[in-house]
């Protein structure tokens, strides 16, 4: 085994290239030995290799072993995901000693042995691909990660349960937190629950209301905690800075306050769908509510007595039809994603009615059930057990006629439609990004979905690609409270982790600036949303030049699209290397025609 002093051997010099056949995930579509045998020929390729797990711990372990005894200097990798397993192995090679900057891999999985039957296709395809990958390899340039400080302070941006959460957690570590909330009130739509899945039947649980329950965070603990200064009925107004440390200016009640932060967790939550774009279900009649103002009739009845009662005439209401789906799963009149939890509180509620009133019928009309939490089916069974009706298909629609609600569905399991006499209509309302949301992620640069809700990145990236900003619960989609609780915890177990280091690296792929070919026009500047890019006078020229500041650089190239000098580029994605890597490109699969 090689010293120390071979890691840095500094008369190492030439191309290592390697193949992984994927455990014949690639292997069995590409011939990974004859792409080997062609590439042997290439002078500048001083060591070759195939294995069958490049990103194992023996895959490592043989690259590893590769460095020490074959004196390369870069490396081309011919396997999957570069965003994913390309880490892995980049890693294994940097610990040796390799610059990580002198790594290029190439994804020969999905973009040939996943994609083309062929074999002799994609195998030609994928040497086309790695002779690309040696020819961008071999012009890349050695750099070094960049040095960014964290400032030990966090934003929190929305004081529902989620949030409070959050800022709990991190406050528990001696960090400060601003918890920002729009409304008058901490607590979000959790704390006008009375019950919700599964404590529905835990006893001494229910016996409370939700924002009582042990599994919810306290508005009094968020209150009565040093480290967190609530900011109520506040917005978030601009966000300027980077990774590490970003200035916010927030709107008060009391005029605008500017704070500085290392961390964000984004808590923006949901909202409900608003029922009246479906006007055939005669949202508007005071007896068609949506689940939530049935929830306060509940809370009503419980606390007053005498049960349930409608809100046009204070009547119990002997026929109760739950409507599913509203705004969910319907991409022409609402969202197209699921909202998850809609199927168990519905039943929910219905089964609290039937304790109420064991002889309403109550009816639930669905498309198909969804419990995506341990229990359900149970849930479900008892809940057909104590004579809830479960009517599979959809409802037309709901109709008026002469003081009387009619609610008209199908029923293909018996193949019938049904026109049923209703006293009231619940309408089981699904979850959509809330107000301001797209505000918030423009101003972050946080991507959305094709449902607006926010986008988290891939969990098996590094955190640091999160740039110190997590997203958590239902700010990234539905999902029920026990699950936006665990969202805000790891949340903030990252943003404490990234604090406590109080600095981190983070790759240089960032643009910078030829200040010889710079006139100063400013165009860069304009275009650049990261506002990374300053116009400065030169203090020996007096000429203008573009500065560009590496923290809030993205390295997303918009600069160097929009300069007519040709003046900024991105590290390691130059001219000549990416013109390198298409001519080899082109070069191979013109030789195979």
């Amino acid at each position: 085994m090689a010293d120390d002093g071979d890691k840095k051997d500094v008369g190492r010099k030439g191309m290592a290239v390697y193949l992984c056949t994927c455990r014949d995930e690639i292997g069995k579509r590409v011939d990974t030995k004859a792409i080997a045998d062609e590439l042997r020929k290439d002078p500048r390729v001083v060591s070759i290799g195939v294995h069958e797990a490049l990103c194992s711990r023996e895959g490592q372990e043989y690259l590893k072993e590769e460095f020490r005894t074959k004196h390369f200097d870069r490396v081309a990798i011919g396997a999957c995901s570069p965003n994913i397993q390309g880490l892995i192995v980049n890693r294994a090679l940097e610990e040796e000693g390799l610059n990580k900057y002198l790594f290029e891999q190439v994804n020969i999985r999905e973009q040939c042995a996943w994609v083309h039957p062929d074999k002799r296709k994609a195998t030609s395809k994928a040497k086309s691909l790695v002779r690309g990958a040696i020819a961008r390899a071999e012009k890349l340039v050695p750099l070094e990660d960049i040095d960014i400080p964290i400032k030990g302070s966090a934003l929190v941006i929305g004081g529902g349960v989620t949030g409070m959460q959050a800022a709990l957690d991190i406050a528990s570590e001696g960090f400060k937190v601003y918890l920002l909330e729009r409304t008058s009130e901490l607590g979000g739509r959790t704390y006008k629950l009375s019950m919700t899945f599964p404590t529905h039947n835990c006893g001494i649980c229910c016996m409370q209301y939700c924002k009582e329950c042990v599994f919810t965070p306290k508005s009094e603990d968020v209150l009565q905690t040093k480290n967190i200064e609530v900011l109520l009925d506040s917005e978030l107004e601009d966000m300027t800075g980077g990774f590490g440390n970003r200035h916010a200016k927030i709107r008060t009640p009391a005029g605008t306050k500017e704070i500085d932060v290392g961390t964000i967790i984004v808590a923006t939550g949901s909202k409900t769908f608003d029922p009246k774009r479906i006007p055939e279900l005669r949202y508007g009649n005071p007896n068609v509510i949506t689940a939530s103002e049935l929830e306060q009739l509940l809370v009503a009845g419980r606390e007053k007595g005498g049960g349930l009662k409608r809100p046009s005439d204070g009547k119990p209401p002997r026929t109760i039809n739950f409507i599913q789906c509203v705004g969910s799963r319907d991409k022409t009149k609402g969202n197209l994603h699921c909202s998850l939890v809609c199927c168990t509180y519905a039943i929910g509620q219905a089964r609290e009615i039937k304790r109420m009133d064991p002889s309403a019928d109550v009816y639930i009309h669905y498309i198909d059930l969804r419990g995506p939490y341990r229990g359900f089916e149970e849930f479900y069974i008892a809940a057909r057990e104590e004579g809830i009706n479960f009517v599979r298909g959809r409802v037309a629609e709901v109709v008026e006629d002469k003081g009387k609600l009619f609610v008209r569905a199908s029923d293909t399991d018996s193949d019938t439609l049904l026109n049923i006499d209703s006293d009231l209509v619940v309408l089981s309302v699904g979850q959509e990004p809330a107000d301001g949301s797209e505000k918030i992620a423009k101003m972050l640069h946080i991507q959305t979905d094709i449902d607006k809700f926010m986008k988290d990145i891939n969990p098996m990236f590094p955190s640091e690609f999160r740039r110190g900003i997590y997203v958590a619960g239902t700010a990234q989609g539905p999902r029920g409270i026990r699950y936006s609780i665990e969202d805000a915890k790891a949340a903030a177990a990252s943003a404490v982790e990234l604090m406590k280091r109080g600095k981190t690296k983070f790759p240089r792929i960032v643009a910078f600036v030829d200040e010889q070919r710079c006139r100063g026009c400013g165009r860069c500047e304009k275009d650049c949303e990261f506002e990374a890019i300053e116009i400065v006078k030169d203090p020996k020229t007096g000429a203008l030049l573009s500065k560009i500041d590496e923290v809030r650089c993205e390295g997303c190239g918009a600069c160097a699209v929009a300069c007519c000098n040709k003046a900024i580029t991105v590290n390691n994605f130059k001219l000549e290397q990416v013109e390198a890597m298409v001519r080899a490109i082109a070069e191979e699969a013109g030789s195979d025609e």
